[in-house]
């Protein structure tokens, strides 16, 4: 199913505002050991930030599947905070 950031006190938009540092373009690897990349998705009616914690969920969201998609690292400690199960 996967991981998805959902701060109890905030959007996730806002999260990622604060902590995220956004990437121009999708990242070739999951890490760079202290972050993981995130993507954020528009699904239309509501927005998702996946969490790429491995290569293989790193390339799902790599693929160009029509909806609009924006890039970001992110501490790892930070993501477990506002993550479940990471």
């Amino acid at each position: 199913m996967g991981y998805y950031i959902n701060p109890k006190d905030m959007s996730k938009e806002a999260w990622l505002n604060i902590h995220g540092i956004p990437m121009m373009y999708a990242p070739v690897l999951f890490t760079d050991e202290i972050h993981y990349a995130v993507c954020l998705v528009d699904n239309g009616m509501f927005t998702a930030a996946a969490v790429a914690y491995s290569q293989d969920e790193l390339e799902t969201f790599r693929h160009d599947d029509g909806r609009p998609k924006t890039w970001y690292w992110a501490d790892i400690d930070k993501l477990k905070e506002v993550v479940e199960g990471l």
